[in-house]
């Protein structure tokens, strides 16, 4: 029988550690980095889009304004805009160099998830600049001119592997950036080997079929009414619920990574009927996949 764990945070002083495979749910990838004038001159931004963004203002400014709060930022300054609902105002003269990236547990989790925007200035962290430009060389004209499109260009493993690892380096600067100037981990901390057991089934079983509580309650050996309690205590959500959000996440990159039809992603999800699919997406983003789609490719 699976045994419940001691709490890690007791077993060491730094709060910060976890288990090596605990570690392994965390799951890192460049999106685009690119140099220059961004697209618009203003954005605003409907939705919580997966991913992560850092700016690094050359010239001009940039404000950020949420419903409680207003931050500006200058050149020389970095930006970390939160992940969430807010407008992004951008002087006439702006030029940035720009990363998008993902760092995220499984499910619908962002490593960080700070309610306002964070600023530093690149002096105070020069290793932070000096990584981003070595990974902006790195990935070459061919990936940086594409921009938000640059995931979708073609290369070897070669290329991806160097670019992985200029991108892996500029991670661990930025996760130390983001430390100092006060940003929280937000991690995922399982303190029973049965829903870690339960949490790795959920994370690979396919999208597009039923979920059932009971054959995972089976598989762990315990019963549903269990499952849930000891899942609930560690990871905040049911089994269920854990589920429908991982099946929202991919839906989200779906609509904006894939050029396929809307009830081509439904269907790969899962859902038969078009506007079953619709419906649900509704439910948990207040907006059509289509209207989500749209502001995604603004």
């Amino acid at each position: 029988m699976l045994k419940k764990l001691l709490d890690f945070s007791m077993l060491t002083e730094d709060k910060d550690q976890l288990r090596y495979i605990d570690w392994n749910n965390l799951h890192f990838a460049l999106e685009w980095i690119y140099e220059g004038k961004p697209a618009q001159r203003s954005c605003r931004s409907y939705h919580s889009f997966p991913g992560l963004s850092a700016w690094l203002i050359n010239k001009g400014s940039i404000k950020v304004v949420g419903e409680t709060y207003s931050v500006e930022a200058e050149a020389g300054d970095w930006v970390f805009p939160p992940a969430k609902k807010d407008e992004r105002i951008f002087s006439n003269d702006l030029e940035i160099l720009s990363l998008r990236f993902e760092a995220s547990w499984s499910a619908d989790h962002e490593l960080f998830k700070e309610a306002n925007p964070l600023t530093c200035s690149s002096k105070d962290f020069p290793r932070l600049e000096r990584l981003a430009r070595s990974l902006l060389k790195t990935a070459g004209p061919h990936l940086t001119h594409h921009r938000s499109e640059m995931k979708f260009q073609s290369i070897d493993i070669y290329k991806y592997t160097k670019t992985h690892r200029g991108f892996m380096d500029w991670i661990e600067v930025y996760l130390r950036t983001m430390q100092k100037i006060g940003a929280q981990f937000h991690r995922v901390k399982i303190t029973d080997e049965r829903v870690h057991v339960a949490k790795t089934y959920i994370d690979t079983i396919d999208l597009n079929t039923r979920f059932r509580e009971k054959i995972l309650a089976d598989k762990v050996g315990i019963s549903v009414a269990q499952l849930n309690r000891i899942f609930v205590k560690d990871m905040g959500i049911t089994p269920t619920a854990y589920y429908s959000e991982r099946k929202y996440r991919k839906a989200k990159q779906m609509l904006i990574n894939s050029p396929a039809p809307i009830k081509q992603i439904g269907y790969e999800l899962g859902f038969n009927n078009p506007s079953n699919f619709t419906n649900w997406f509704y439910s948990k983003s207040k907006h059509s996949p289509k209207a989500f789609r749209q502001q995604a490719m603004q």
